[in-house]
């Protein structure tokens, strides 16, 4: 019965949607100083400081490592996160991304979430605002990196570009970012990524001493807000199960697909 029930609100979530949950990197659009490589075989997307894989379909997934890692490096990262979801193909493609390159670490489950109806919204007092200054960024950025323990080679690589991310991000216009204040204090903070599907959410971290007020329900009825706006009224989030899944499935995301993520250091 419930499995039948899980079934039918997945069919109500339009296909788009799920493609967007699944498939971010082949949907989002791009801001300054990203690039993507779309092919037949994958999807990579690279960032100031990133690579991310997406879509994989393969027949031959050494020969395909090696052209995700040739197409990193070519852009400076040394980095990369697989996502593998029900679409990848081989069906066997993460117990072949272990043998091949990625060793035996667990990775990261992520569930693919849509929502199409007004979540709730945040609490009195929580106070949810466009993020347009370099010290506001600077400020959600910080709480990113303590919330996310980024450990202190990454803290410097982030803190070197901070200016350079930052006027990526004001002169793209589909990145937008949120900070969220708690007794008048910055205390979380949340990103949305606004395309002709909806907007993909990321990013979402609050700060210890702020947890359990609804700081991240606020940023996540900010984010439809601005979708609204744009006239995209539409959520789509690869969420952690252990973090944000309760929560965003308690504000009514509907699950429509996993995702292991794998990262490949090269």
């Amino acid at each position: 019965m419930h499995d039948g029930r899980a079934r039918e609100r997945r069919a109500l979530i339009p296909r788009e949607l799920r493609e967007l949950a699944e498939e971010w990197d082949r949907y989002t659009p791009l801001s300054p100083g990203m690039d993507r490589v779309e092919t037949d075989r994958f999807v990579l997307v690279t960032g100031p400081t990133w690579a991310s894989v997406t879509g994989v379909r393969t027949d031959d997934v050494a020969a395909t490592v090696e052209e995700v890692r040739a197409a990193a490096r070519e852009r400076g990262r040394t980095r990369i996160t697989w996502n593998i979801g029900p679409s990848s193909r081989p069906l066997d493609l993460e117990q072949r991304l272990r043998g091949l390159a990625l060793g035996e670490t667990p990775g990261t489950l992520l569930a693919g979430l849509a929502l199409t109806r007004e979540p709730e919204p945040g609490p009195p007092g929580v106070e949810v605002r466009v993020v347009d200054s370099l010290a506001d960024f600077r400020a959600a950025s910080e709480i990113g990196w303590e919330a996310f323990a980024t450990d202190a080679e990454r803290r410097a690589e982030k803190e070197a570009q901070l200016e350079q991310l930052w006027r990526a991000a004001r002169a793209g216009g589909a990145v937008v970012h949120f900070l969220a204040f708690a007794d008048g204090r910055p205390a979380a903070t949340a990103t949305g990524v606004f395309g002709s599907r909806g907007c993909f959410l990321i990013g979402g971290a609050t700060l210890p001493w702020a947890r359990g007020r609804g700081l991240y329900r606020a940023l996540v009825r900010a984010r439809w807000d601005e979708a609204v706006r744009r006239g995209t009224p539409a959520l789509a989030v690869g969420a952690d199960l252990a973090t944000s899944y309760p929560i965003l499935i308690r504000l009514g995301f509907v699950e429509v697909c996993r995702i292991r993520r794998l990262e490949d250091q090269i």
